[in-house]
């Protein structure tokens, strides 16, 4: 694997975590306060509990006096002037690891707005942007596609979803092997598990991180395809996916259905936490089953703690934390 990236596990240690300040009322209509009081919330936890450092871009003076107001005196926050669009860093900034002399690098894929649905200026370079910012070694990919749609372990095993891999509106044509074949020669990746599809009404056609998360080698968290639940079929399969994979699971209660307040559903996940150095930040939507996958993530990741934070305002533009969160690893 000499000449590839490897791409830490998320519970690996961090120097950083880069997040983006909301700003832009077109990406949050009507709700961008309680967006900006999430981000808000969410930087916190990852400077304070997570007990790392968070590196916020902020748009201009004015967004950044914003941010500082509602984050309040944390000395491991950094504000960052840069020209970015969406707050999705998941996707829009690269994804982090290391070369064969341990120098960072950072992957980036071509970048079209989640299939062209959400274009806002900036979106498509940011990662250049944040790479050369960085004096890291970029490795990029011919493919469309978004950080987001890769799970990874740290040992070279990945998860996706072909239905948005491979979907007509990122990378038509494109087959599995071709794709494949172009992750190997830029990543230490000794196997990538394939699931079909992801949550109904994600708008990003299925990334896997609401759907199915490493939380140790081998070991993956999903939800489970409770009767009622929405989505329990696609949960059943996921689950019958990943075990066919050989994978240990850890079951999560699925989340609850909820809709936007016009009445348009959203796809609830519990599955869209960050993993700070020292503790786990999770989705939570105001119901009992809340604390039950507190529980279950703390006992699937030992020795952090595990904080519940609402999770409705940011999933209302999208996402969750994870979508929002993008690590800078610490080296060795």
């Amino acid at each position: 694997m000499t000449g590839r990236l490897r791409i830490p596990a998320e519970w690996e240690r961090h120097e950083a975590c880069w997040l983006g300040f909301p700003y832009l009322a077109v990406e949050w209509p009507g709700t961008l306060r309680r967006a900006q009081r999430s981000i808000a919330d969410l930087c916190r936890a990852i400077a304070g509990p997570g007990r790392e450092l968070v590196r916020l871009l902020v748009r201009d003076e004015q967004v950044e006096a914003t941010a500082r107001a509602l984050i309040g005196d944390m000395k491991d926050v950094e504000y960052v002037r840069a020209e970015y669009g969406d707050s999705w860093l998941r996707d829009t900034a690269p994804l982090f690891g290391f070369d064969e002399n341990g120098a960072l690098g950072a992957l980036r894929f071509d970048f079209n707005c989640w299939g062209g649905k959400y274009t806002i200026p900036f979106d498509d370079v940011l990662g250049d942007r944040l790479a050369e910012r960085l004096h890291a070694r970029l490795f990029r990919s011919r493919f469309t596609l978004e950080g987001g749609a890769l799970e990874f372990d740290g040992r070279g095993t990945f998860l996706t979803t072909e239905s948005c891999v491979l979907n007509e509106n990122r990378n038509p044509g494109l087959s599995r092997e071709a794709f494949e074949e172009s992750l190997r020669d830029l990543l230490a990746i000794e196997r990538l598990v394939w699931l079909e599809g992801g949550l109904a009404h994600d708008h990003t056609d299925g990334h896997v991180d609401m759907i199915a998360r490493f939380c140790a080698p081998n070991r993956v968290v999903c939800m489970r395809p409770e009767k009622r639940a929405p989505n329990a079929e696609v949960l059943g399969s996921i689950v019958k996916q990943l075990r066919d994979a050989g994978f240990e699971i850890v079951e999560l209660p699925p989340a609850p259905a909820l809709q936007t307040e016009d009445g348009a559903p959203l796809p609830g996940s519990y599955c869209n936490f960050y993993v700070a150095n020292a503790a786990v930040i999770v989705p939570t939507y105001g119901v009992r089953e809340d604390s039950a996958v507190l529980e279950r993530i703390a006992e699937a990741f030992p020795g952090r703690e595990v904080i519940g934070l609402p999770g409705y305002d940011l999933l209302c533009g999208g996402g969750a934390f994870h979508c929002a969160t993008q690590p800078q690893p610490a080296s060795a």
